[in-house]
């Protein structure tokens, strides 16, 4: 866990955005129609990477995906 004594830390609160293209997929999949499974995963990794990056950028202290 960080800790710090100077300032206080911060996250953010609540559900981060899905992009539209992952939210189709995450529908279907709900849905139990077809998708491509290797596909939605690297989808997925590449949306964690994309949120994590946005968070760092803005100076985020603890980061969620």
């Amino acid at each position: 866990m960080r800790r710090s004594t100077g300032r206080i830390l911060t996250t953010h609160t609540g559900s981060l955005p899905r992009p539209a293209d992952l939210v189709a997929v995450l529908n279907a999949k709900e849905l139990d129609e077809p998708y491509d499974r290797s596909a939605f995963a690297a989808r997925v990794k590449r949306a964690i990477d994309e949120i994590v990056r946005k968070q760092a950028a803005t100076g985020i202290d603890v980061i969620g995906d």
